[in-house]
């Protein structure tokens, strides 16, 4: 029966992320020389995970350090994006005022040539006769 299905409502998933295969029973150590043999396996392994868990904590650390420059770096880039100051507001600004001023000066052009175009008309003169 496994961990799981002795508690339903616990899961296992968050304490073992694969499931863990069976272990068979070692037999005790017949003699004290060999008992000594295992512990110093034991210790050897121990050890070998301390320094691993070790190494892991500080590669996690440095990971965690280059994350927090990175994202402190990528909110002072957001802040200067969206800034009124921006340089890209003023470029932006800069152009506006400038398609303004051209779109004015193509509207005026278009004008006056359609004023030269245009046939000048002269006043209709009033019929005298027609009383």
């Amino acid at each position: 029966m496994s961990n799981s299905q002795r508690n339903p409502d616990r899961s296992s998933s968050s304490r073992h992320p694969r499931p863990r295969t069976p272990t068979r029973p070692v037999a005790l150590p017949a003699s004290r020389a060999d008992l000594l043999e295992l512990r110093d396996l034991l210790e050897a392994n121990l050890t070998a995970l301390q320094t691993l868990h070790h190494e892991h904590r500080q590669m996690l650390a440095m990971s965690l350090r280059t994350i927090d420059g990175a994202c402190s770096e990528l909110r002072s880039e957001l802040c200067a994006i969206a800034s009124e100051r921006a340089p890209w507001v003023a470029a932006l600004s800069e152009s506006r005022a400038l398609l303004f001023v051209a779109l004015r000066e193509l509207i005026a052009g278009a004008e006056a040539e359609l004023t030269m175009r245009m046939p000048q008309q002269t006043p209709a003169e009033p019929a005298h006769g027609a009383r």
